[in-house]
Parts: C-alpha cells; structure tokens; sequence
C-alpha cells in the first residue's frame, strides 16, 4: 500500500465548497446500549468488508472516553480528536489508513472532558471535519455505550442505525431503552437490527421480539438485518489485534458480516459511488443540529 501522506494528499486535493451541498455521504451510527455485545467489532469489519465492495469508508470512533477501534485494528494513534479540537493537530495527520479504501479518525480514551459532546465542542468539530466528510461514501460512527446525548445525537443525525444487541436479556432490555430515548425524540430514521453471538437458531429469535417490542409500543419500525454467530475466532482476532475478515474470513461470523456488508451496499444511494446534489444537510451538521437541540 502506498504510504499514508501520499494517499491523504488524494483524499484532500480536491476542491471542497465551504458549505457542502454535493454530499451524498451515507451515515451509519452503530449503536448498542449495552456495553460488550461486540459493536466495535462489528464496526470495523463491516467497514473493511465495504471497503472491500469498493466503497470509500470513514470508520469513526466516536466513542470519547473509551475509544478503542483503533486497538483491534493494531494501528497506536499518534493523535486523536481531541488533538484536532485542541489545534495541535490536522485532520490529515489525524486519520489512520486502514487500507486503500478504508480510513479510521480514532477517538480519545480516557479524556473525561470529552465523554459529553457540548455545542461549542461540536462546532469545532464541524468546522475541523466538514471537508473530510464528503470525501467518503460512507462513514460509520461507532458510538459509545448507553443512552448519552451524544450517542442520542449520532443515531439522529445518521442515515442509518445498526443497533447491536445480543440474545441476553440485559443486552435486549439496554438495546429497547435506546430505542425508548430516541422515541421520546421523535425518531424517524431507518433501524437495522444486528443479533450478535447467536449459539443456536431459536436465539435468532430474540431481534424478532425486539422488533415487535419497538412497534408495539414505541411506534417505530425496526427490521433484523442480520444475525451474526458466536465464534472463538472472534477472540482469537481480538488477541491478535487482526480484524476478523482478514483472520479467519471462512468462518461463519466473517461471512455474515460480509453479507451484511452485501445488503447495505445494495441500498446506498447511487451505490455509493459518487454524489449528486441534493442540498441535503450533511452528516455532521445534522449532528451539531440535534446535539444544540
């Protein structure tokens, strides 16, 4: 792979308006209530598999206090966001390739400051970040645990919800009462359930349940997108700080990922090749949006 400067000039070389209105960009928020039901883990892969179908993705880890995709993807940041808050660092310097089609913008761990986005922050951010954004087809936050304003404010802003739950009570119940939040916010957007570490095909059932659950008593509209299997690869990868597509990428779990992967990059606007103007609010002014509400 050719060398990360060289590669970031191509990203940022091309003009950008001050005020994006050819931003096609589609906006994931991967999202779980629930602490270790393996969403960053689902994150990076889907990232990787899209990247693999062509798409040029942002994998964003917009965890603030306990980031840590860029651990499973063994890449030790040398700066984070809140170096480009603070000015002591670019966004180009910032950003982590991946691989030739796959970026990640690592959060902070352990930052105490950073663990609520406030207005004043995210307009920093906004303005920081607003030419990176539509230099990708797609950005996938991946969002901290639990019920948070700024968790609350990324499912808002995103195209697209992936709400990972697994079939344990406690990761349904914590995964309902996200869903519970964003109902009392008027929620409208699109939400796609992940059931992740199925042992058995009558754990399948437990996303159906909590579509149900979400329509019959919150008035929103979830559908199962996929199901993921349990595996000991997914340690295994963990371990080795390899991510798991590339690892084991036979195993039942790589395979689902990558089919999830399949169906998301069907439904993308224009395939998520390339942008039309839409005069559509971009991902990260949506956000500073519903953050101020």
């Amino acid at each position: 792979m050719r060398d990360q400067a060289t590669k970031l000039r191509e990203i940022f070389s091309s003009p950008v308006v001050s005020t994006p209105t050819f931003n096609n960009t589609y906006a994931i928020t991967v999202a779980s209530g629930k602490g270790g039901v393996g969403k960053t883990t689902i994150s990076v892969n889907l990232a990787l598999a899209l990247g693999e179908l062509g798409h040029s993705v942002l994998l964003w880890d917009a965890d603030f206090s306990l980031a840590n995709a860029n651990v499973l993807l063994n890449l030790p940041p040398k700066f984070t966001v809140r170096d480009i808050l603070e000015g002591t660092a670019t966004v180009e310097e910032t950003l982590l390739a991946v691989n030739e089609k796959v970026w990640l913008l690592p959060g902070a761990s352990g930052i105490v400051e950073l663990a609520r986005l406030d207005g004043h922050t995210l307009t920093t951010l906004h303005a920081k970040l607003s030419a990176m954004e539509e230099k990708f087809s797609l950005i996938i936050s991946d969002a901290a645990a639990g019920i948070g304003p700024d968790v609350l404010a990324l499912c808002q802003a995103a195209h697209e919800l992936l709400l990972v739950t697994t079939p344990e009570p406690t990761a349904l119940t914590d995964a309902y009462g996200l869903l519970k939040a964003l109902a009392h916010q008027d929620f409208h957007g699109r939400i796609s359930v992940i059931v992740n570490m199925v042992n058995s095909p009558s754990e399948q059932d437990a996303g159906e349940r909590l579509c149900w659950a979400a329509a019959r008593f919150l008035g929103l509209r979830a559908q199962v997108i996929a199901s993921v299997p349990a595996s000991v690869w997914v340690q295994e990868a963990v371990k080795r700080q390899v991510p798991l597509i590339k690892l084991a990428p036979s195993c039942p779990t790589s395979k689902s990922i990558k089919h999830l992967a399949h169906l998301i990059s069907a439904r993308l606007p224009n395939n998520g090749h390339h942008r039309e103007e839409t005069g559509e609010p971009s991902f990260l002014q949506r956000l500073l949006r519903f953050l101020m509400r």
